[in-house]
């Protein structure tokens, strides 16, 4: 199965918390390109894709996804071959030993290896705790300098059969299918409004959604649905189908945005057989629906199943590329499209729900 030319364009850049530009550089220059989509920026660098062509009379969905990944950012050379970075992001302090990094520099990229963490912040979870690293000291080749992104040295995305591997699936698959599902859009000329918000530091507790919520980037009465890609767990399993992320380890979504979601998706799977989909908790981690739901918003998440979580091999205890289905990737941009095209839209009380229990009573009543 072939890696589409946006997912691979865009797993190719690097990224980081609060260095998200190669990624935002690309959403722009892709829109740019077609005429119904149009972008702004909040003060935040938060980007708002807008898709408009003869839109009907319904309430725009948002589809929101984050541009950075657990990576390195450059402080200070100490002396010339020794760097100070901070890491931004969730990755234990065990997979830090000796690991291999790699640093976009303008000239060349500049290798090197971690010495040192000199940083870590204490997580306590489920009774147990563990460190992730906010700060570290690496061997380089060259002169780095501040505020570049240092993104884990691994192989280029790569196919092997339906998984694509690949340094930063989280959450660049996410931003991929949500261009993917705006060049469809735009090409087919689809009577609609819809939106897409590319957020930034998601990795360090969703702070770019929070001041997207926080200036009001987009409005409170359109419903969000946020892209994600969650670790796999064993009831959600990697190639089974995209997954209708009813809560994560925080909270539980909105009811409605969640029931639209479903109710769009088990439609597309009566008319098309290869269509799967799945209904989950992904309490592996948390989204931003939790906070844009905290923030007042009517939310809902849909993910992808993934393999090596912020690249945690925990099988071989070191640093490995993730991995997502690709089958799962493409059902999810379909889904998007769907989702957009619903004649009925999204309502703040989905009926469908209310019907079938409708049927359920009204065949059992008569035993009253």
């Amino acid at each position: 199965m072939s890696v589409p030319r946006v997912l691979k364009e865009l797993l190719s850049l690097p990224t980081a918390t609060f260095v998200e530009d190669r990624v935002a550089e690309y959403v722009k220059q892709f829109c740019s390109k077609r005429s119904s989509l149009s972008v702004s920026q909040d003060r935040f660098g938060n980007l708002l894709v807008r898709y408009c062509y003869r839109p009907a009379r319904k309430r725009p969905l948002v589809f929101s996804a984050h541009m950075d990944h657990p990576a390195f950012v450059a402080e200070e050379m100490i002396d010339k071959r020794t760097l100070r970075a901070a890491f931004r992001g969730g990755v234990r302090s065990e997979y830090f030993t000796n690991a291999k990094v790699r640093f976009q520099t303008p000239q060349a990229p500049v290798s090197g290896r971690v010495l040192e963490i000199t940083k870590a912040r204490k997580i306590v979870r489920g009774g147990t705790f563990w460190h992730h690293p906010e700060q570290a000291l690496l061997r380089v080749n060259g002169v780095v300098e501040p505020n570049t992104p240092g993104m884990w040295s691994l192989p280029a995305a790569r196919e092997r059969g339906d998984k694509l591997y690949a340094p930063d699936c989280d959450d660049i698959a996410g931003c991929a299918a949500m261009l993917a599902m705006l060049d469809r859009l735009a090409k087919r000329k689809v009577p609609a409004e819809t939106y897409c918000l590319f957020t930034r530091a998601e990795e360090v507790g969703f702070v770019g959604a929070i001041a997207a919520a926080k200036a009001g980037t987009i409005s409170k009465k359109w419903p969000i649905i946020a892209i994600e890609t969650s670790s796999e767990l064993p009831n959600a399993r990697i190639g089974d189908g995209p997954i209708l992320r009813v809560g994560d380890r925080m909270s539980v979504f909105d009811t409605a945005v969640t029931a639209f979601c479903g109710r769009v998706a088990n439609g597309l799977a009566k008319k098309r057989r290869t269509f799967k989909f799945q209904r989950k908790l992904m309490d592996g981690g948390a989204c931003e629906s939790t906070a844009f739901c905290a923030y007042g918003y009517r939310a809902t998440g849909i993910c992808l199943a993934l393999g090596a979580y912020h690249n945690m091999d925990t099988k071989r205890q070191k640093i490995a590329p993730e991995y997502i289905s690709l089958s799962d990737w493409k059902l999810m941009v379909d889904w998007f499209e769907h989702l957009v095209r619903d004649p009925i839209g999204y309502q703040d009380n989905d009926p469908s729900i209310r019907a079938d229990l409708d049927q359920i009573f009204n065949k059992w009543k008569g035993y009253f």
